[in-house]
């Protein structure tokens, strides 16, 4: 059996990465050459495009989405982060939380909790296909989070 270096990306994933992301690096490595491909995700796609930058993949075809509060929470560095391991862009949408009536959904915007499995990049679709706007995003979702929790 050959034995992997320490310093090999799948060593090191092994002892302490999720193994999530060599599965995700490697679906964006082979979909990133025949495709665009957006990343949903926040601090931790920048973990799986890390272990990309190590297998290869087409920065020309690849972007990470996320929301504004990924990117704007500056403990997270996420932008720099991002700018150091790759030359993509970074969309990030603002799901105007902060406007809702409901205090749950405004803890969001107000850092008491991150949306995580990205949410930033499943808005960002949705609104590249309906034509939808972050008003008509809120107005769904607090269609929703009434009936689920009122």
């Amino acid at each position: 059996m050959k034995r992997i270096n320490s310093d090999h990306p799948y060593s090191i994933v092994a002892k302490v990465g999720d193994p999530m992301i060599p599965f995700v690096a490697g679906m964006l490595s082979s979909a990133s050459g025949v495709s665009k491909v957006m990343l949903a995700g926040g601090t931790q796609m920048s973990a799986v495009l890390a272990f990309a930058s190590k297998i290869g993949f087409n920065e020309e075809n690849t972007a990470i989405g996320t929301t504004s509060y990924i990117t704007n929470d500056q403990s997270a560095n996420f932008k720099e982060l991002v700018q150091k391991i790759a030359d993509i862009p970074i969309i990030s949408v603002d799901p105007g939380l902060k406007n809702s009536r409901y205090s749950g959904l405004r803890a969001f915007s107000e850092g008491f909790a991150k949306e995580g499995v990205g949410a930033g990049g499943t808005i960002i679709s949705s609104m590249l296909k309906t034509g939808n706007d972050s008003t008509k995003f809120l107005e769904m979702v607090e269609v929703e989070y009434g009936r689920l929790f009122t």
